[in-house]
């Protein structure tokens, strides 16, 4: 009998544990006026939500403040409504931001899983000046995207108030009758750094979507959309060049056409012709001396992103920075059921070949370069997936193609594994000028345990010397790498505890060759970290490396020590400090040189009022008798209304690059201003500017002294045909 009870009681958690709860979004005939007011009778007809939940720093503990949320719809539009409450009105925080800038602010986020299928969500965030922040959660969070939906906030005696329409044609969602979506809201209070949450957030839970809510839409209409937007860009060239006294000039008036085509409320297509990517924010300023492996950056050109993509692996087989200046592109995302697709093709134009080949005479080609991907994605026991995805590059009528195959599964809240199989093909010309073709093969397991105090990660890549995905991102080949990373965190309980956050943790990894036969490195880091309740962190560690180059085994070793503190609410300042020992990469002799190292680098962010928004960054980097890197970068950015902003980039290098004998100086600067008058218009005014001056420490004669600039104009225009 005890045994029949504790089966009886297992089953029964067991079922509490994984049930969800199921909300129904009653539909309105009367919508709401989108104004941020709440007034009598408004919002009776939906539904309320009141019950919430501190997930940070308390673990589903009583939140500091009452919040209130409710949801309605009709045949067009969702409604959203939110009341805000303060006991302390000192802690609300209300000034100006840009568009996916609210961090600073007082703010909240809807979250909409709307095909259910717990792998991504649309979120549409505000702050207290209506101001919105929006993207999709997939295993990062994509904010390039810009989803049409209306926002107003009030100012009340209690706090803010808060009200959304979101258009349904702004999403793509499961349309039918009874239609379940997931569901999220999440406040966040910088005052404290609060969140809460208006469901319960499992630590250790492994996947986000498990905490998501359940509601219900008694019928929602099959979406339809196709949007035509055209564009007019003008710019102005000038280029001087002091060194070989050239000095040159050009105007260019070009259109642009995006065309978004969804047939219906599961399928996608985006066409691009001629796209322009000027409005683009510059990549912040890396130092990149004496770095003995490619730089990753973050894509951040629409086309690209917009409506999501879906596939990262660990073996990177798509890196859409590798396409540099398309000339013409095409996209098409889709969900049927547990299916999922997506596939990208673009024209890149004037591609130089020696990106591709080392002959001379492919190498010194330049000629448009086509390339293609595509994934198709097969869910199964709930959060688990089957993947298989294709890469493809033509230049010269030679291919470079990758087949990839991937799963992951999750065995248990806390355990979950990534595995993946890839090879490629890859055409080339050898010494007698006829096609060869060299094979490749990469396969990386990842297994990850979490249960909300430990976090255990566990890697294993393989990548053949001849494997090739020249589509993707692959820092080094021939290579078999094993990581282990561990730590052991403790959160705090409530919102009054000095420590919020305190963690232990340690990464190792070991890189063989290919064939297992020598150690290319190894790689060992301690480190420990805490967040204090007065909005401190520090973190402090210690790195001891061996890396092997052309032959000989190389140690260093850096201790170092991060700082974060926010000052007031108008002030945040990070400091890094590294010291140690470091390698110089002599590529002339094939040989490393060791060197004292020294690393500073800080960062300081400024909000002296609610309308602009500064922040400066400075980074030192010095090995002693090699070189000293420095770079400086401000960015600024005064926000007139949420339509109309001036934002400003400057960045700086001085190099003294001892070993080789020069010294490099480069100032660029990026000033754009945006004008948003509606949804459907928006006008770009900027430029771009490059100065370049290089020359031996020992002479005043410059080997590189130039100066490039353009002026440029976009206007844009949305036409929505259906």
């Amino acid at each position: 009998m005890v045994r029949l009870i504790f089966i009886i009681n297992t089953i029964l958690a067991v079922f509490v544990l994984y049930s969800k709860e199921v909300i129904n979004i009653p539909k309105t005939e009367l919508p709401p006026v989108i104004d941020g007011i709440i007034t009598d009778g408004e919002w009776d007809n939906a539904y309320w939500h009141d019950e919430f939940y501190q997930t940070s720093p308390g673990d589903n503990t009583e939140p500091s403040e009452k919040t209130e949320i409710g949801l309605m719809h009709d045949d067009e539009n969702i409604y959203l409504m939110a009341k805000f409450f303060f006991t302390d009105l000192k802690r609300f925080r209300d000034n100006h931001c840009s568009r996916d800038a609210i961090f600073t602010t007082d703010r909240c986020y809807f979250y909409f899983d709307t095909f259910h299928g717990n792998e991504r969500a649309y979120y549409l965030g505000c702050n207290a000046n209506g101001e919105q922040a929006d993207g999709i959660v997939l295993e990062e969070i994509d904010t390039t995207i810009d989803i049409y939906y209306i926002s107003k906030a009030d100012k009340t005696d209690y706090g803010f108030s808060l009200e959304i329409m979101l258009p349904l044609e702004s999403i793509k969602y499961k349309s039918g009758s009874n239609v379940e979506w997931g569901f999220f809201f999440k406040r966040l209070i910088p005052a404290g750094t609060e969140e809460i949450s208006s469901h319960k957030v499992q630590r250790g839970g492994g996947n986000f979507y498990d905490n998501y809510a359940v509601i219900r839409f008694t019928e929602l209409p099959t979406n339809r959309n196709l949007k035509l937007i055209p564009a007019i860009v003008a710019d102005y060239n000038t280029f001087e060049d002091n060194v070989s006294d050239m000095e040159k000039s050009k105007k260019n008036l070009e259109p642009e056409l995006n065309i978004f085509y969804e047939p219906n409320s599961s399928l996608m297509t985006r066409f691009t012709f001629n796209p322009d990517f000027n409005i683009i924010e510059a990549d912040g300023l890396e130092i990149d001396v004496n770095d003995r492996y490619p730089r990753y950056y973050q894509e951040k050109r629409p086309f690209f992103i917009e409506q999501t993509n879906p596939f990262q692996t660990d073996v990177n087989i798509f890196y859409t920075r590798q396409i540099v200046d398309p000339i013409a592109g095409a996209k098409i995302s889709g969900s049927f059921g547990s299916t999922s697709v997506f596939a990208l093709a673009a024209v890149d134009e004037d591609v130089p070949g020696d990106r591709f080949f080392t002959d001379e005479e492919a190498a010194s080609k330049t000629e448009n370069a086509v390339f293609g991907f595509a994934s198709v994605c097969r869910k199964y026991g709930g959060n688990g997936f089957l993947r298989s995805a294709a890469a493809l590059r033509n230049f010269n009528d030679h291919n470079n193609i990758v087949l990839s195959f991937d799963a992951n599964k999750r065995f248990s809240r806390a355990i979950t594994a990534d595995f993946q199989m890839a090879g490629s093909v890859n055409e080339i010309d050898n010494n007698a000028g006829k096609t060869v073709i060299n094979r490749g093969i990469a396969a990386a397991v990842d297994v990850d345990y979490y249960n909300g105090t430990w976090f255990i990660n566990n890697e294993i890549t393989a990548v053949s010397k001849d494997f090739r995905a020249d589509l993707g991102f692959l820092d080094d080949i021939n290579l078999v790498k094993f990581n282990n990373h561990l730590e052991y965190q403790i959160h705090a309980d409530t919102d009054d505890e000095l420590i919020r956050y305190l963690e232990f943790a340690s990464s190792q990894n070991i890189k063989y060759t290919f064939d297992l036969k020598d150690v290319k490195s190894h790689y060992c880091e301690i480190k420990t970290g805490a967040i204090l309740m007065n909005s401190f962190e520090y973190w402090t560690g210690f790195e001891l490396i061996m890396d092997n180059f052309y032959g000989k085994d190389y140690y260093t070793h850096y201790p170092w020590l991060f700082l974060k503190y926010e000052l007031t609410k108008q002030i945040k300042l990070e400091t890094l400090f590294v010291d140690g020992v470091n390698v110089y990469y002599n590529f002339d002799t094939l040989k490393g040189e060791f060197g004292d190292f020294y690393k500073y680098e800080n960062t300081l962010q400024l909000r002296p009022n609610n309308l602009l928004d500064i922040e400066f960054k400075h980074k030192y980097h010095e090995t002693e008798n090699k070189y000293i890197a420095r770079s400086y970068e401000v960015k600024a950015k005064f926000q007139f209304h949420k339509n109309f902003w001036v934002r400003l980039i400057v960045q700086a290098i001085n190099h003294d690059l001892i070993r080789s004998g020069n010294n490099t100086k480069r100032i660029s600067i990026y000033p754009l201003f945006t004008y948003k008058p509606s949804s459907q218009t928006a006008i770009y005014l900027g430029a771009s500017g490059i100065q370049e001056q290089v020359r031996p420490t020992s002479s005043r004669d410059y080997l590189e002294d130039y100066r490039d600039l353009t002026y440029f104009l976009k206007i844009s225009y949305t036409f929505d045909v259906m």
